[in-house]
């Protein structure tokens, strides 16, 4: 017989295998601690840039199962966000939020003429075009609870620390022909990230927050856009 030496939750051994008679000896081997992990991930969310220009993106309002997707137009999946809880993080989740990122992406409809590789007849850039003009005008707001927290504008302030990078050559025939034009046109934001350190922030359990996007005019594009809103940082929730 082994045990230790607490005779209130004394552990008692039969051929190796521990006899469980009260609460407090079972306690030893749960694995729901009472502590807190931290994981190093973003916390993410999509939204519609439509043809027609919009005044207002609103991130992080619906969970996963919830909203709608850009591409799948059904109830949101982690390809379109990761929240857990609807405007808030859930209970038992806490974020450290220490850089903010947005990541544009033109014609999420995948209209060939707009690729970013594109053989065909001549057009213009238009993808460029879209990006230049969204990413150049408008500005985010992130609010907590009631108040503003982050005010600043241009979009352009905002690059995305993973985007799509295109280095291209082309050799093309000297024939002549409107049809056999080729081209590799693609835009994003660079520069050094949207750092709020040392002032980061803390989302806490329960307490909505928000993260919209602002145009004061219009900005009409091509093709309907897709854009990524991050909150870079930590993620703190229960062991188990």
């Amino acid at each position: 017989m082994n045990g230790n030496s607490n005779p209130h939750s004394r552990t008692v051994f039969i051929n190796g295998i521990p006899v469980i008679n009260n609460l407090q000896n079972a306690q030893q081997y749960s694995v729901n601690i009472d502590s807190y992990e931290t994981i190093t991930q973003s916390l993410y969310d999509s939204a519609t840039y439509p043809t027609t220009g919009v005044n207002q993106l609103t991130y992080f309002q619906n969970p996963i199962g919830a909203g709608t997707g850009v591409i799948s137009a059904a109830a949101k999946t982690p390809e379109d966000t990761n929240m857990q809880g609807s405007g808030a993080m859930p209970n038992m989740q806490a974020y450290v939020v220490t850089s903010v990122e947005l990541d544009v992406q033109p014609d999420i409809t995948f209209t060939a003429a707009q690729q970013p590789a594109v053989f065909g007849a001549q057009a213009v850039s238009a993808s460029v075009n879209d990006v230049w003009k969204v990413r150049a005008t408008g500005y985010l707001n992130f609010v907590i609870g009631s108040k503003s927290y982050l005010l600043e504008g241009p979009l352009m302030k905002f690059p995305a620390s993973n985007d799509l990078e295109i280095n291209a050559a082309y050799s093309d025939s000297t024939t002549a022909g409107a049809s056999q034009s080729q081209r590799a046109a693609y835009a994003k934001a660079i520069g050094p990230a949207y750092v709020l350190s040392p002032n980061n922030l803390l989302l806490i359990p329960m307490q909505n927050f928000a993260v919209t996007l602002n145009w004061a005019t219009l900005e009409t594009v091509t093709s309907t856009m897709r854009i990524f809103c991050r909150l870079m940082g930590q993620l703190l929730r229960a062991s188990q």
